[in-house]
């Protein structure tokens, strides 16, 4: 079972293949499934029930899907272990419809509000500390992408990997298991998303034009740069506490590079 396991966690990378406007990510779904009802259900007849039962509409986070994945082979499997049941049948469509919503947002939150952003972040800062330094190792930030990719993956990959293990594992006391997490600190470091968009206007405009002679005469180049950055950041932080727009900062961003430049 080792390597259907395998297989199933490989497959969860294309659980969006065939996504439909009809039934969303339900064939990508099945697609997961597909080696495992294989391997336990051997009479072609209730392979083919079992097969036609999760056709159904299924829509969440694709990186969050794993334990749902993991709870429905365990259910598919009792299915098969203690025979057919409409109760057991129930389950699965009950299990998708209460879990799909609330993984989907917190996926949401996590990944896109904070992990992007956060990997984000910490790229720029190195790469801004590799423009502004001497040291030979500023020929190497063409890497600095890469490893925006490496802190994204990395993470996502392993999460993707703990919520299957853990759904296999734990079955139906991984979702207990889930509500136990603080999903509030996610949301709450969410907030560092609104920090990209106007550090990246800022960095890229700090190449381009400089600062003005005036700001420059009063500390060494590298010396302002530094300040002024995570100065703004200190700044952007306050904003976002106060619930800001976006948007607000950055038009701000852009308008406090201009006075710089001045």
């Amino acid at each position: 079972m080792i390597k259907i396991y395998f297989k199933m966690f490989m497959r969860t990378f294309f659980i969006q293949t065939l996504w439909n406007y009809e039934r969303m990510q339900n064939i990508g779904f099945l697609f997961i499934l597909k080696p495992f009802l294989y391997k336990i259900y051997l009479n072609k007849d209730k392979r083919k029930k079992a097969l036609l039962r999760h056709t159904g509409y299924f829509n969440t986070h694709p990186y969050m899907a794993n334990v749902i994945v993991a709870i429905i082979a365990n259910i598919e499997k009792k299915i098969v272990e203690e025979g057919s049941s409409n109760e057991k049948i129930s389950d699965i469509n009950a299990i998708k419809s209460v879990m799909e919503g609330p993984l989907a947002a917190i996926g949401d939150s996590f990944f896109g509000g904070t992990l992007r952003p956060l990997a984000a972040l910490i790229s720029i800062s190195m790469l801004i500390f590799l423009k502004t330094s001497d040291s030979w190792f500023g020929a190497y930030n063409v890497l600095i992408p890469l490893l925006f990719i490496f802190l994204y993956n990395v993470v996502h990959i392993s999460v993707r990997c703990r919520l299957m293990f853990v759904g296999f594992i734990f079955d139906r006391e991984s979702i207990v298991r889930l509500l136990r997490f603080n999903f509030k600190l996610l949301w709450k470091m969410g907030n560092v998303g609104k920090f990209i968009i106007p550090i990246v206007t800022l960095f890229l405009y700090l190449k381009v034009f400089g600062f003005g002679p005036a700001a420059n005469n009063i500390l060494p180049k590298t010396t302002v740069n530094i300040v002024f950055i995570y100065g703004v950041i200190l700044v952007l932080s306050i904003f976002v506490s106060r619930k800001f727009s976006p948007t607000f900062l950055f038009y701000g961003t852009i308008l406090t590079c201009i006075i710089m430049s001045i």
